[in-house]
């Protein structure tokens, strides 16, 4: 007992006949452990999340059009001249804004599989590793963009190239919106990590096939060109994904000390 806790005790029980100086006082209740860190007590996850949440809400209100004319034209090529190619300023950016928030919510759930996988003794600290996975995301979309505009320019004609764009930004930015509930789930309602992939697999798989079904029929159907398409996606889709993955699984097993 303190000094201060005597003074304390003499002058508020001086008097009072149970008041024993000699008897030690025992606080209530034991020191309990620390609360373990996991993204749900992350504040700065939460928050992010949250602002995903709100503008995936607001933005989706704000792209039915959007939605309606590329369901409408899922099975089919839009005429070449047709108004309705002509997307709005305000479109764009909802998609762009999609694509982004897939890169985040991509590495978040890269970096719960991780943890919960292999370890979550990260050698250059959470927020570095999380950055690294966005990173490693972003550089994807960045660098498959960029092999599929330098073949599209050789290959085919610009009205084409805007048709097959636009198509791939919006399966991308349905992807990007798919993500935000998987992510919500597996974090907050503690979901494994096994039925998570699952999950997920099916969520990208989906728009990738309909992506790709879009592109055969903007560049290969009127060709009738089945063998130039199948190269089309080993060189251009198989190929990327397999060297993302194997990034991703080096990038998971030497961010932990647990090696």
């Amino acid at each position: 007992m303190t000094v201060s806790d005597t003074i304390y005790k003499e002058s508020f029980f001086k008097g009072n006949p149970l008041y024993e100086e000699e008897v030690p006082v025992h606080w209530l209740g034991e020191s309990g452990d620390p609360v373990a860190y996991t993204l749900v007590n992350d504040s700065l996850i939460s928050m992010v999340l949250l602002l995903c949440l709100l503008v995936t809400l607001i933005t989706l209100a704000r792209s039915r059009r959007l939605v309606r004319f590329q369901l409408k034209n899922l099975f089919r090529v839009p005429r070449e001249n047709s108004v309705e190619l002509r997307e709005t300023a305000y479109e764009l950016r909802y998609q762009t804004y999609f694509c982004l928030q897939g890169v985040i919510l991509l590495g978040i759930l890269a970096y719960s599989i991780t943890s919960q996988c292999i370890g979550d003794d990260f050698v250059l600290g959470r927020y570095a590793t999380l950055g690294i996975f966005c990173g490693i995301f972003a550089a994807y979309n960045i660098v498959h963009e960029t092999l599929l505009y330098i073949v599209h320019s050789v290959f085919f004609d610009r009205v084409r190239m805007h048709l097959d764009y636009i198509t791939r930004l919006f399966f991308m930015a349905v992807q990007g919106a798919l993500l935000l509930p998987i992510t919500l789930v597996h974090i907050y309602f503690q979901l494994n990590a096994v039925t998570t992939l699952k999950v997920l697999l099916v969520a990208l798989a989906l728009p990738m096939l309909m992506c790709f079904y879009k592109s055969y029929n903007i560049f290969f159907r009127k060709r009738n060109s089945i063998m130039q398409f199948f190269l089309y996606l080993c060189t251009l889709e198989a190929v990327p994904l397999a060297l993302l993955t194997g990034i991703l699984l080096y990038a998971a097993q030497y961010s932990t000390q647990n090696l």
